[in-house]
């Protein structure tokens, strides 16, 4: 066996021999150059040739799935009718090899040109550039067969690979299936037929056929009444085909193909073309005229006009039927001329071999080839017409697979090879480990980058799937008479909000899909926050919408997001002050209120928008058979209409979308879904069901869909039957109990199930094979057609559909949310990633406790229940609330809390148990900064839970805070726990305040803050803070978060040196004094004056100190006893110095000069560092005659004086830092990662990523072990810290406002941060790292006074 073809076919140049990705450009990095045009014009040729009917009809990905969550009808327009070929999945933009490793170390992902632009745009509402849906996190195994029992044994290989990639597609957030339809004539018949599948079928076994017979058509006995692009023997071609089409638009496809020697099954064409028709009807005989017209009748509605096959007369139980359609294939066989065969005669590994490997550059990449047969040069001389026909079209199929597919992805398993099961298992392994590597870098390369300028992740996350969702719903049509009303709205000087009202299913959400399109051309300023009602999480309630809506509106008012707390005042609070601004023009859309609005208390609401401001609010009518789920809080029904006009809304800001009218709908039952369905215009509606009321878009799409599942008899007297008339025929083409099981799975899921998971539980329900299960449920989705939605999750794209199922299997919804909690609960929290890496399992946390809450309570909410709920295992196990936090975000544990209020029937404002109140406040407090990193739960929930026991005793007493308390003072891993008492407090030293209103200026306002903090090295944790306009210097105790020296009246400080245990250097203006910082006493001014403008010294000893003079020429050693120049450096006569640095002991100076400059770059001095021992110096250069190419970093070694190391990361390089202890060089960049660099191989690392804002501040702590890192401007504004020899992230924490300087203690035991506008400094331990020498450490904190005892807590004064 070899992995490797060893025919002398050479690689097609160019194309076959470099990597392709597919033609979705990256949203935030502009596409690369490449064929795509050309691509698409040889795309474009193809599709007018002639083909098999099922090759073109069926490639609709970007309508296929498009539908209303409202329940709009595909109103299908001439102009998607031209649309058609174009929405064929075709990928063709082309890469560089993706297994190629990157020179150096560096990432390859590096660098965005401009990480702004994509999110600017989505934040202003724009929708989504090109035609394509952005693909989720799915990879799909597609497997290309025809039905041979010869393929089962190598299809077991690929199964027995399953747990091994999907639990590595888990590690990185994927999900992962195999797509399989092909399989035995039993299997087919049984398990997709009727569900019944046993384990003998599956097995191939007692079919008494185990070897296929490809030389006849299909029993007729197995045509099933299905759409019309599948009768006549088509189905698995057309059920195949959509699956294709299902996972193209939003997955990953890996094809497996398996084609040896024969292509299947034959089928009789369903459609000729009459002028063809016509040439072979002139060609046959007078009985095979006959024949030909007994079977093919004439369909003048299809476009061009064609001779159908005529299936209805077909006796399913008539043998003689089978000879005659055979004769009827040898008649076509005979009389087709070649080029006519290749455009009507074909198999399903044909039609997907067509549109997969040869449509697609990307699938053709990635497809591996397992060839199980020899490739016959010659027909037998007995040979068959049959034979020679697929002889022919195989030796095609051949020489067009071995252009375009990569040589290396062959797998040639001949019949005198012995193969074992091992040997083809490994191979296979590692083609689809580097598909699969490959897939991963794609995808990250097109998601969202980690610099995002300081807008957190998950309001770019919401706002990405706003904008696919509406591309989504705009592909629909509906009845939209107002939308020039809308337009006018906002373009008039109307200030207040416009609501549109209608019947569920009427279009509301596509008419807002539509807004989003034309917002922007009807005001091309307009700043557009849209939000779709239960969307997602952040959409479930009215506080966590209205808080993504301010987040948003802040972001681009101020840059900054607003950070208040999580209730519905103090978001509405913020949109109101933003909207009275009337800085930018604002147009609020929020669809589906009454989804989330229970009660009349429309409070936040804002009444007055001004000039720069337009709300619009779509609301359902209250319609009585779903009254009740707008039912209030007493369980009376409420009118949202009313209560909005008791706002004070004019008449005039109300819309109502009506139904159709009678033209309308005609028209719409008439051609509206042609397109839609692959029938095109052969599928025709009864006239009876153009006479039914209640026109809405979501009726028509429900009759259209009706019609194409071949039932146009079914008698519909009223058109609110249709939705249960729907499922009655869909219990029809399976068994009750799985369309039962399957519509509830998809249904009873928050926010839509990844498809892995609904055939688990499905599988786990119904004790089916997994092949047999997958095969049922790619038929559901194939006949569900546009009643499933595909956005990330497979959901049900109607609310009104999705309620019908509920009505119809309401007995049965328990015991599915069981099953669902069940399947979820086995599984791992966590998964072990490469290098032993753990992530969380996002679905687990995501899907539970929610099916447990439902599970529990049933449909009754008895009080025994009810405590059950509340007292569970997931709202009283800390870990459990810590790491769903951390896995899916604090709005997804408020949504818990929210539900489980909902289920038991209990007020928000309080549920009565005391932990559950405490988990809502603590949420509502801290919610911004969880929600940007989780990590920092821990920190907050311990200073939380200090803060409440100070305010209430009381609340240690209940038995479930206590445990939380005693788990937090137990953890064994690291985390920061913060020190001071009120971590909102801008200043608690009163007295300090007062001594300083005493010798200052009363009108003067106080500056607030401090410019500088330094590690003081005496015994103990102490540092110094120093405020250049108060003229002060302040003296920390660090471990008790006080001030315990105060020296004011110091003209100017700017930077200051440690001297000995209690004095320091300290720079005031241009001149450098030396005070003793425990007496508050000047020791001596040095001679000599610093240059203003670059006040540059370090310590060489206890005694002596090195500066740059004035002039730039000299480096002068000074004295501290005396304040005299013992020596001076001189650098040249023609050499100005521009940076001095001066190593951690003191022992090396070194001159960035022109020795050590690179011809024709420029060093940018204010990156630089040194090592302590002064072995290495690194600094950042910048090209001089390529001003717009990144930075580069160089690595001096100063023992020889020589070049030691250049990189040359893909973005600017915006802090430097550099680790003797650890031999590297750590690089903060534009991008917002990272990057280590090992000084000894020059290689990369690792690379740190968290932030989400260039890292402009690096910083070691003294002993080398751990790096502090953070935004100097404040976009982001979060620390981080890093533990450096094993790249690991030790603790993050987000502070109440910005950092305006701070410092780190030995082995990182304390950080000290100054914010800005606060007077005290805020103290952070990073507890449970370092072990007994962090101990060590925090022990002589504790131990050790600064200076002389009677000091303390003195204020100095020193202007005189």
């Amino acid at each position: 066996m070899g992995n490797v073809c060893s025919s002398g076919q050479k690689k097609k140049k160019d194309k076959d021999s470099s990597s392709e990705k597919s033609d979705d450009s990256p949203p935030y990095q502009e596409s690369s150059a490449d064929k795509k045009d050309a691509l698409l014009d040889n795309d474009a040729n193809e599709a007018n040739e002639k083909r098999a009917p099922l090759a073109d009809v069926e490639a609709l990905p970007e309508t296929m799935h498009s539908n209303d969550t409202n329940g709009n009808s595909q109103q299908q327009q001439q102009q998607q009718q031209q649309q058609q070929q174009t929405t064929q999945p075709k990928h063709n933009a082309t890469e560089k090899d993706s297994n190629s490793t990157t020179p150096q170390g560096a990432p390859s992902d590096v660098g965005h040109a401009s990480p702004g632009l994509g999110n600017l745009s989505m934040l202003q509402g724009k929708p989504p550039p090109g035609r394509k849906i952005e693909r989720d996190k799915k990879i799909v195994i597609y497997i290309l067969a025809d039905n041979s029992t010869e393929y089962k044994k190598h299809k077991r290989v690929i199964y027995s690979l399953y747990k091994h990639f999907k639990s590595k597609c888990q590690s990185k957030g994927f999900d992962f299936i195999i797509a399989d339809v092909h399989d035995s004539e039993s299997l087919t018949k049984e398990g997709t037929a009727t569900g019944t599948q046993t384990k003998q079928g599956q097995d191939g076994q007692g079919n008494g056929n185990p070897k296929k017979d490809f030389s006849r058509l299909q029993e007729v006995k197995r045509w099933t009444q299905t759409p019309l692009e599948a009768q006549g023997g088509h189905e698995e071609a057309a059920n195949c085909l959509c699956e294709i089409t299902r996972h193209a638009t939003g997955a990953y496809i890996i094809p497996i193909l398996f084609l040896g020697s024969t292509l299947g099954t034959p089928m009789l064409p369903l459609t000729i073309e009459s002028q063809d028709f016509t040439s072979v009807l002139s060609a046959a005989s007078d009985a095979e005229k006959l024949l030909l017209e007994k079977w093919y009748t004439i369909d003048n509605s299809y476009q061009p006009m064609c001779h159908r096959l005529f299936t209805q007369q077909i006796d399913t139980y008539a043998n003689q039927v089978n000879g005659e359609l055979n004769e009827l294939l040898s008649v076509l066989l005979r009389l087709f001329s070649d080029d006519v065969k290749d455009s009507y005669l074909t198999t399903v590994v044909e039609q997907e071999i067509n549109n997969t490997v040869l449509m697609s550059q990307e699938l053709a990449k990635r497809c591996i080839w397992i060839q199980t047969g020899a490739q016959y040069s010659r027909a037998p001389d007995n040979a068959s017409q049959l034979e020679l026909e697929v002889l022919r079209r195989i030796t095609r199929i051949y020489a067009e697979l071995k252009n375009q597919l990569c040589e290396k992805n062959l797998i040639r398993l001949l019949p005198t090879m012995n193969i074992l099961d091992d040997e083809l298992s490994a191979v296979i392994e590692s083609l689809l480990d580097k598909s699969l590597t490959g897939i991963f870098e794609e995808h990250h390369q097109k998601s969202i980058p980690y610099n995002t300028l300081g807008v957190d992740r998950v309001l770019l996350e919401e706002l990405q799937l706003i904008g696919h969702y509406s591309k989504l719903l705009a592909q629909n049509s509906a009845n939209f008479d107002i939308m020039n009303d809308v337009k006018r709205y906002i373009r008039d000087g109307t200030a207040h909000p416009l609501v549109v009202s209608g019947a569920r299913g009427s279009g509301k959400s596509v008419l807002v899909s539509k807004i989003m399109e034309n917002v922007h051309r009807w005001k091309p300023e307009a700043q557009l926050v849209l939000r779709y009602a239960n969307l997602s999480a952040r959409s479930s309630d009215l506080s966590s919408l209205l808080g993504s809506i301010a987040n948003q509106m802040s972001v681009l008012e101020t840059g900054q997001q607003c950070q208040v707390p999580h209730t519905l005042e103090a978001y509405a609070g913020v949109i109101r002050e933003i909207l009275g601004r009337q800085q930018r023009f604002f147009v609020l859309i929020i669809d589906g209120l009454d989804e989330l609005q229970r009660d009349d208390a429309l409070d936040w609401l804002p009444m007055q928008l001004g000039s720069c401001g337009k709300l619009i609010l779509t609301v359902s009518d209250n319609e009585e058979d779903d009254a009740g789920s707008n039912a209030g809080a007493d369980g009376e029904s409420f009118d949202m209409l009313a209560a909005l006009a008791q706002l004070g809304i004019p008449q005039r800001c109300f819309l109502r979308l009506r139904q159709f009218t009678e033209r309308q709908w005609h028209d719409i039952l008439s051609s509206g879904g042609g397109d839609f369905y692959a029938a095109n215009g052969a599928l025709k509606l009864p006239d009876d069901w153009k006479s039914l009321h209640g026109k809405t878009p979501y009726h028509a799409k429900s009759l259209w869909w009706l019609a194409w599942l071949g039932h146009v008899a079914q008698p519909i007297s009223e058109i609110g039957d249709i939705s249960s008339k729907i499922l009655q025929v869909l219990e029809t083409k399976f068994t009750a109990d799985q369309v039962e099981l399957l519509l509830l799975i998809v249904r009873l899921s928050p926010w839509g199930i990844r498809e892995s998971d609904c055939l688990g539980v499905f599988q786990k329900i119904t004790q089916l094979e997994a092949q047999v299960a997958f095969k049922i449920w790619s038929k559901f989705c194939w006949l569900m057609g546009p009643m499933l939605l595909s956005l990330k999750n497979i959901r049900i794209a109607d609310r009104s559909f999705g309620r019908a199922i509920l009505a119809r299997y309401a007995q049965k919804q328990w015991l599915v949310h069981e099953a669902l909690r069940d399947y979820f609960d086995r599984q791992d929290s966590e998964f072990k990633g490469s290098a032993g890496a753990k992530t969380y399992n996002y679905q687990k946390y995501l899907k539970l406790p929610y099916h447990h809450f439902c599970a529990v309570i049933e449909d009754k909410p008895a009080p025994h229940k009810i405590d059950i709920l509340f007292n569970c295992f997931y709202f009283t196990d800390l870990q459990w609330i810590a790491n769903k936090v951390h896995a899916t975000g604090p709005e997804h544990l408020m949504h818990d809390i929210l539900h489980a209020e909902w289920l038991a029937g209990i007020s928000k404002e309080s549920s009565g148990y005391v932990h559950i109140n405490f988990l809502k406040h603590f949420l509502i407090r801290y919610l911004h900064e969880l929600s940007y990193d989780g990590q920092q739960f821990y920190t907050l929930v311990k200073y939380y839970l200090k803060t409440r026991f100070k305010e209430s005793s009381v609340l240690k007493d209940d038995e479930k805070i206590r445990s939380w308390w005693e788990y937090t003072n137990e953890l064994e891993f690291a985390f920061l726990e913060i020190l001071n008492n009120d971590l909102d407090a801008n200043d608690n030293d009163h007295d300090n305040a007062n001594d300083k209103q005493s010798t200052e200026d009363a009108a003067t306002p106080i500056v607030k803050g401090y410019d500088v903090l330094t590690n003081l090295p005496q015994p103990g944790c102490y540092v110094a803070s120093m405020s250049t306009e108060r003229a002060e210097i302040c003296i920390w105790d660090v471990k008790n978060c006080c001030r315990i020296r105060e020296l004011q009246g110091i003209q100017q400080p700017t930077a200051m040196c440690p001297v000995g245990n209690y004095e320091a250097a300290v720079l005031c203006r241009r001149e450098i004094r030396v005070i003793n910082l425990d007496e508050g006493k000047f020791k001596v001014t040095l001679k000599g004056v610093m240059n203003q403008k670059m006040p540059y010294f370090g310590l060489h000893d206890q005694n002596h100190l090195v500066c740059l003079s004035r002039n730039r020429m000299y480096v002068n050693l000074m004295n501290l006893e005396s304040g005299d120049c013992v020596t001076t450096f001189k650098a040249g006569e023609d050499r100005f110095l521009n940076s001095l640095l001066v190593s951690g002991d003191g022992r090396i100076l070194r001159k960035l000069l022109y020795d050590l400059r690179i011809p024709h770059h420029d060093f940018v001095t204010s990156l630089s560092a040194i090592t302590h021992e002064g072995s290495y110096v690194c600094v950042v250069a910048k090209e001089l005659n390529e001003p717009t190419t990144p930075n580069f970093i160089v690595v001096y070694d100063l023992q020889s004086g020589t070049l030691f190391k250049k990189w040359k990361p893909s973005c600017n390089t915006v802090s430097l830092a550099i680790s003797q202890l650890n031999a590297c060089v750590i690089a903060g960049l534009e991008d917002a990662k990272i990057l280590i660099w090992d000084l000894v191989t020059g290689n990369c690392k690792c690379t740190l990523v968290g932030h989400n804002a260039p890292v402009t501040y690096l910083k070691l702590d003294p002993l080398g072990k751990v790096l502090l890192s953070y935004d100097k401007e404040g976009r982001d504004s979060a620390i981080r810290m890093w533990e450096l020899s094993t790249a690991k992230s030790l603790a993050v924490f987000k502070p109440p406002a910005q950092i305006s300087t701070c410092e780190i203690l030995p082995n990182g035991v304390f950080v000290v941060l100054a914010l800005k506008e606060r007077n005290d400094l805020l103290t952070l331990a990073l507890k449970n790292y370092g072990g007994s020498t962090a101990d060590a450490l925090e022990d002589d904190c504790g131990g050790t006074l600064y200076g002389n005892p009677d000091n303390q807590h003195k204020v100095f004064n020193l202007s005189n």
